[in-house]
């Protein structure tokens, strides 16, 4: 009995033993909890793709479809990565001024202009039926045209028979029967009563624009190599109508109602509403353009979305 009470005490004190230094051991560590996902990892991925095929286009000198990639990059990047800005604004700078090398082909297609005579009706096919106004855009000799005593008091308001737009006109300029545009389809053209100088509003319902800055580089692909005697002279940012706009100003060659070639001077604002292009652009005589610049920027200025 002695010896059977001899063992258990040693197995008492054993297990007490045992206990104090499961007690006093150190804690097992927590499991590590899992690190939360990037909530920014799909538009940074979407961002670099963008950015990579951008600068390969930009290295390649193709710089219209180097603007867009690019542009989708920026749109996309949630770190204001450097890179990035720096290679859209190359790209631009390359679309929007010309340079004295080549270009390479834009992958997507560009539009064919119909650059129109001086003093002349322009030609139907340039007002595509898909695009055509509803009802026929009226001359401004009664105020049925939408003429108020709206805005300036040089201007008066036509509205656009869809809702979409107004713009002040001059009072000695009309609108013409079958207004014109290099871009989108023409809502109304008009005229001074020289027949000098022009202006009109389009709107290019075909196209989803990403930017303004994006459609006037595309603008400027297509006139170098479709407007006879293009060349920019002034490419700079502006607002229009409360909205960003491109503003350009270039010269080009341009045919008058005898067959004669003349030099004239254009300029072209560039706007996107949602995701429409509206530009407004016009043109005289380089040698009267001038003249007439200050009624063009007024009428400019009195553009308005409804």
């Amino acid at each position: 009995m002695g010896v059977v009470r001899t063992v258990a005490a040693w197995i008492g004190v054993g297990l007490l033993l045992s206990c104090l230094t499961l007690a006093c051991g150190p804690a097992a560590a927590p499991a590590p909890t899992p690190a939360q996902g990037d909530p920014f990892a799909v538009v940074r991925a979407t961002a670099q793709a963008a950015y990579s095929s951008g600068k390969a286009h930009l290295d390649r000198g193709e710089y219209l479809q180097a603007c867009v990639d690019l542009d989708t990059a920026k749109t996309n990047d949630p770190d204001n990565n450097p890179a990035i800005e720096q290679a859209l604004g190359q790209a631009l700078q390359y679309c929007l001024t010309p340079v004295a090398e080549a270009t390479s082909a834009p992958a997507q297609a560009r539009p064919t202009l119909a650059v129109g005579t001086l003093a002349s009706a322009p030609t139907a096919a340039s007002k595509p039926a898909s695009e055509a106004t509803p009802v026929p855009t009226p001359r401004p000799t009664s105020d049925t045209t939408g003429a108020s005593a709206e805005g300036s008091s040089d201007l008066a308001m036509w509205k656009d028979p869809q809702g979409r737009f107004a713009i002040g006109r001059a009072a000695d300029w009309s609108a013409v029967d079958e207004p014109q545009s290099l871009f989108g389809t023409s809502v109304v053209e008009f005229r001074d009563m020289s027949g000098r100088a022009e202006i009109d509003v389009a709107v290019d319902g075909s196209t989803k624009a990403v930017s303004p800055e994006l459609y006037a580089a595309s603008m400027e692909l297509a006139m170098r190599q479709q407007v006879p005697g293009y060349a920019s002279e002034q490419v700079q940012p502006s607002a229009t109508a409360g909205s960003p706009s491109v503003r350009r100003v270039y010269t080009f060659t341009q045919r008058d109602a005898s067959g004669q070639d003349h030099q004239a001077r254009g300029f072209q604002v560039t706007l996107v509403k949602g995701s429409t292009p509206y530009i407004i652009a016009g043109s005289a005589p380089a040698a009267q353009f001038q003249e007439f610049s200050p009624t063009f920027d007024q009428m400019v200025q009195s553009f308005q979305f409804s």
